[in-house]
């Protein structure tokens, strides 16, 4: 009833008794559908650290349709608290980040700016701002309850304290700028090839905390997802080797 067949009984076929032993045990515990599922989720997560390795370091990598998209779309590289589908554009956050950078966007657009409504194009670097929400019990209606905001510098640049007092700048701006629903806690990255020394690498902002501002570099990134995934890109190094970076 399907073509695949001999495909498989061909590659079967070729297996060694090692190869042969390990898919008998596989099966015995797993059907193939789940099995599928959780090796392509594996994949995927792998080769999104491999492209991040490769990208970052280099210098003629077209940053703004590579490197960025490909890390604003990962939310679970920032931690495990936003690898949640719930992160999503907002069209009120939308609207308030649109109004509040207005004046630094550029002309400069993505290639289907409509499949990433999250993405604002800065002079010098790329904006991401995505929510979850929630029902306020006291009225019933819908508010934002936490708001994941990214700026990736554009360029081999370092990130000064400027950097860092800019990106508190924008999480003051989003909280008393009316354009928000809800009093949401605004957790903010900004991402670069290298920071400087003379900062400090955590800011809070609010007593209570209402906003933090973290500031990492792709490195950072690429190491933390790396341990996160129980360091499985050292075991399976042949197999991403192998991949050239358009491919991936």
């Amino acid at each position: 009833k399907t073509r695949s067949g001999a495909a498989l009984l061909e590659k079967i076929s070729k297996f060694s008794a090692e190869d042969i032993e390990g898919l008998n045990r596989l099966l015995e515990t797993w059907s193939v559908r789940d099995a599928a599922t959780v090796l392509e989720e594996i994949d995927r997560r792998l080769i999104i650290i491999e492209a991040l390795s490769r990208l970052s370091a280099d210098k003629k990598a077209d940053e703004l349709h590579t490197l960025h998209p490909l890390v604003t779309e990962s939310r679970w590289l920032f931690g495990p608290e936003f690898d949640s589908p719930e992160y999503s554009s907002n069209v009120s956050l939308t609207t308030a980040v649109r109004e509040l950078f207005k004046k630094r966007a550029t002309e400069t657009t993505f290639l289907n700016p409509r499949k990433r409504p999250d993405l604002l194009v800065l002079a010098d670097s790329t904006l991401s701002a995505v929510a979850t929400e929630q029902f306020d019990e006291t009225n019933g209606l819908s508010t934002m309850r936490e708001i994941l905001l990214l700026e990736l510098k554009r360029g081999h640049v370092e990130i000064s304290r400027e950097n860092l007092n800019q990106a508190s700048d924008y999480v003051d701006d989003l909280l008393s700028s009316g354009l928000v629903d809800g009093v949401p806690r605004i957790r903010a990255f900004v991402i670069g090839h290298r920071i400087s020394e003379k900062i400090q690498t955590v800011r809070t902002i609010g007593e209570p905390e209402r906003g933090r501002v973290c500031v990492t570099t792709y490195g950072q990134l690429v190491r933390t997802a790396h341990k996160r995934m129980f360091k499985l890109r050292d075991q399976l190094a042949g197999r991403y080797e192998a991949l050239s970076t358009p491919d991936l």
